[in-house]
């Protein structure tokens, strides 16, 4: 009996770990998008322009087409995107903690809530987030 109550002690934590989160579930901190539309102004508003709609081959950042086009992804497929190719100019001249807060901007300017932690930067913490188009019901 105690080995049976061990054992699904350890599953509970482990189940837990796996668990996945959403990009409704308030993954980013005000401060932090607050931080991020300054880095964004500063390097990604000349191509995306200031109100993140994009032009020509330059897509948007926000709105309904921004959002079908990563529904489904994780912030972590959309983060390593940011990191490898952004900004065109410069790719990968960023750092991790300035595109975590340019992505954090993206998701409060696409109407996705604030938390109280800022995004974090890790892939593997990010993999666990899924950006889903709408908040489920």
């Amino acid at each position: 009996m105690i080995r049976t109550i061990l054992i699904a002690a350890a599953v509970i934590p482990m189940a837990f770990a796996l668990a996945e989160s959403s990009v409704w579930d308030g993954v980013y901190s005000s401060a932090q998008a607050k931080r991020g539309q300054a880095l964004y102004a500063k390097a990604c508003a000349s191509c995306h322009r200031e109100n993140l709609e994009g032009h020509g081959p330059t897509p948007s950042l926000a709105g309904e087409e921004f959002r079908d086009r990563w529904d489904g992804q994780t912030l972590d497929d959309l983060f390593e995107k940011m990191q490898a190719t952004m900004p065109a100019d410069h790719p990968g001249s960023l750092s991790r903690e300035d595109n975590s807060a340019i992505l954090a901007f993206m998701l409060q300017a696409n109407e996705m809530p604030a938390g109280d932690r800022d995004l974090p930067t890790e892939s593997e913490t990010l993999a666990k987030i899924r950006f889903t188009a709408a908040k489920s019901k």
